[in-house]
């Protein structure tokens, strides 16, 4: 993914706003295909889910594996 690309900013914004809507990703980021944008990421193996959030909207979710550090024997 390209840094600076749509799609970057997008998924460096869900990471930061998790269950962020189309409106507020198009206010904040200027994305006007936001469903496109999610297309691409999920393409790209991304784990995007659009949930119900507790405002009764629907926001886009980054689903991300928990990181494992492991130490190397010595």
């Amino acid at each position: 993914m390209k840094p600076g690309s749509q799609c970057d900013r997008l998924l460096r914004y869900l990471r930061a706003e998790p269950g962020a809507s189309s409106l507020e990703i198009t206010l904040v980021l200027g994305i006007v295909n936001v469903t496109g944008r999610v297309s691409d990421l999920r393409a790209a193996g991304f784990d995007v889910q659009c949930r119900k959030r507790r405002d009764g909207n629907q926001g886009y979710v980054l689903h991300e594996a928990p990181v494992q550090l492991t130490l190397g024997a010595a």
